[in-house]
């Protein structure tokens, strides 16, 4: 039977005198109202920063009317590398519901981080924390439901003076019509960190196509028609990790 799993952000494993884990709030109330898990079925913790895990419900509690607290005895605690290269995605968010998919599907084919881009043409503004919190809140769902170690960061916005400063170890790789086929970035193997710039609806301007040529390693091109931003920001991730994964 595949494992329930939970996220406990910040949590650093399990202490040798007591293996027993907390889980409340709505993922505690979840698991004994919807899930209706009993003692003794396997579970996952997950820190989102690494650490598994693995374990079994102890037992569930109902602590007040509608809140509930479920007890996991944690076995052991296995710790997982990020997925290399990590690949920060920088582009304008999608429109509405667009947005909350996208973070979803970064998250489902391993993307590290995701940041939004200030860019000319760039539709939407950066989003409010409002908006950042339910992104982050479904990028910690995505990580459970594909049992990623590692949740997808939602970071702060970025300028465009900002996207083309590589910083040591980071490559620079925009995607646009013009580039070469993904394959072209086979030359970038072995980068630990990889900055994937995601142009708007609108397209880069003749002015930002030359500053991405001057700074950026890498002009690729992901497929042979238009893309919305959020199906370019995931196929875009998906191909870089394709050439330059493990």
């Amino acid at each position: 039977m595949p494992a329930h799993r939970f996220s406990l952000p910040g949590w650093t494993g399990p202490d040798p005198a007591d293996p027993i884990v907390v889980i409340e709030g709505e993922e505690a109330r979840h698991a004994a109202r919807v899930k209706r898990l009993e003692p003794g079925e396997p579970v996952e913790v997950l820190s989102g920063e690494g650490l598994v895990g693995i374990g079994e419900v102890a037992g569930i509690e109902r602590v007040a009317k509608g809140a509930w607290r479920l007890l996991v005895r944690v076995e052991r605690a296995n710790a997982h590398e990020p997925v290399r290269p990590m690949i920060e995605v920088c582009c304008a968010p999608p429109k509405g519901a667009r947005f909350e998919e996208m973070v979803d599907q970064l998250s489902q084919v391993g993307a590290a981080s995701w940041r939004a881009l200030d860019c000319t043409r760039a539709g939407e503004k950066p989003p409010r924390e409002g908006k950042l919190h339910r992104a982050r809140r479904v990028a910690m769902e995505a990580a459970k439901q594909c049992g990623r170690a590692w949740t997808l960061r939602i970071d702060e916005p970025l300028r465009w003076r900002e996207a083309l400063s590589g910083e040591d170890g980071l490559r620079i790789v925009a995607a646009d019509a013009s580039g070469g086929d993904v394959r072209t970035l086979e030359g970038l193997r072995g980068a630990e960190r990889v900055r994937l710039l995601v142009g708007p609806e609108g397209g880069w301007t003749p002015g930002e196509l030359d500053e991405i040529r001057r700074a950026c390693a890498g002009v690729a091109r992901f497929g042979p028609h238009i893309m919305r931003i959020e199906t370019a920001a995931v196929v875009g991730c998906s191909g870089i990790l394709s050439v330059l994964g493990p």
